[in-house]
């Protein structure tokens, strides 16, 4: 039986193939590298799937909505889109750095160790920022209401 990160390796490296196909880059896949015939030959491997930039994004918005008191009933969408954007993100990533190592490897190292990381730095930071944002308008209604209220009464009477 395959452990989930490899089930996540499989099933990354095999829609990330389907996508390159689809671009008009077939790759052939043996074992953990995808290679075309140019020549080019990538090495795939755990950390090429979505499970450690989720994890960073799933600590982010933890870390920060608990310094910014934001409830648990925000967090949790926020989470559950933030993995899928995650995801989406850096299967896109994945693509682009195999599509460019194929017909531009001059670039390769840049898209792999610059851009494709800088990218899903970006789209967490995003995610966390809409989650964790307008925080002091949770509850807002009632606090209105009881500051309208303290304006509107009368002073106490001095003793």
């Amino acid at each position: 039986m395959e452990t989930v990160p490899e089930a996540l390796q499989w099933a990354t490296t095999l829609v990330a193939q389907a996508m390159l196909a689809w671009l008009g880059t077939p790759m052939s896949w043996q074992g953990d590298q995808l290679g075309h015939a140019s020549g080019f030959v990538a090495q795939l491997h755990g950390d090429c799937t979505a499970w450690w930039p989720a994890l960073g994004l799933l600590i982010a918005l933890g870390g920060f909505g608990a310094l910014a008191q934001v409830p648990a009933r925000r967090l949790v969408p926020g989470a559950a889109a933030g993995v899928l954007v995650m995801a989406l993100i850096n299967q896109a990533r994945l693509v682009a750095v195999l599509w460019t190592g194929v017909h531009t490897p001059a670039l390769f190292g840049w898209m792999h160790e610059v851009l494709g990381p800088l990218m899903l730095v970006a789209a967490g930071a995003a995610v966390v920022a809409l989650t964790v944002r307008g925080r002091d308008r949770v509850g807002m209604p009632g606090a209105r209401r009881n500051d309208a209220r303290a304006r509107a009464a009368p002073p106490a009477a001095a003793a």
